[in-house]
């Protein structure tokens, strides 16, 4: 059996918290606490990537590529399928992140690329990787499924969460807007209509998806369940469900 090598999340979480102190120490940051992370900065200027936008025609939901040197891309230029040969730590972005509405999605997926660059810096790895949208009306075969729930595409977005929304930042935001450092859950009921609004406003001013915050809450345990009678009278609740 393949010996794979992978990071735990706690090993992941420290690589990404020394390399963005290391990146704001570059650009001058003293407090280390900024709006939002400049993903694009940091994997061009940081980790010496280069960035460039095409209209992959590898699979119809290919949104991201990182180039080994070797592996070419199928691109379509001018309606005319081509096989591109990229420099090793190129990142290929499909050009459908850069429509409107889908910024959140640019950057997270230029996290997910930057964490295979990382991954293949540390354990010294020549692949490329596809990163690709899950269809839900697509038929997948086995290989398929293999290839886009890996252990590899688990640990990138994992890094792409912790280069975006990194703990103390969101901690920092929590404490802001909720005046606390957990996000409470009432139990069999929600959060409340007020929590909610700052979390959407924390999003937006972090520049991720809702949806990609509340799962990097659940991943820092930053979720916390209480009994309807904590429920301040000033706050509204609404039924519970995932953001």
């Amino acid at each position: 059996m393949k010996n794979i090598k992978y990071m735990s999340n706690d090993e992941i979480e420290l690589t990404c918290a020394q390399m963005l102190d290391q990146y704001m120490d570059r650009i001058g940051v003293k407090s280390k606490i900024l709006p939002s992370i400049d993903i694009d900065d940091f994997v061009m200027n940081y980790l010496g990537c280069t960035v460039v936008y095409e209209c992959i025609a590898a699979r119809s939901n290919c949104l991201g590529f990182a180039s080994d040197g070797i592996t070419k891309l199928a691109v379509s230029r001018n309606g005319r399928r081509r096989e591109v040969l990229y420099d090793r730590d190129v990142i290929v972005l499909d050009k459908y992140l850069q429509t409107h509405g889908n910024e959140s999605k640019r950057r997270f997926v230029l996290g997910h690329e930057a964490g295979h660059i990382i991954t293949n810096r540390i354990y010294g790895n020549t692949a490329a990787y596809y990163n690709h949208a899950f269809d839900n009306e697509a038929s997948y075969n086995q290989q398929l499924l293999l290839g886009e729930l890996n252990i590899y595409e688990t640990q990138a977005d994992r890094f792409s969460a912790c280069l975006l929304m990194p703990k103390p930042i969101v901690l920092k935001y929590l404490e802001t807007y909720l005046n606390s450092n957990k996000v409470i859950r009432y139990e069999n009921y929600g959060i409340s209509k007020y929590d909610q609004s700052m979390l959407l406003r924390i999003a937006n001013e972090m520049k991720v998806s809702i949806t990609a915050f509340m799962i990097r809450l659940k991943e820092l345990n930053l979720i916390e369940s209480k009994p309807l009678s904590f429920l301040a009278e000033s706050k509204e609740v609404f039924p519970y469900e995932p953001l």
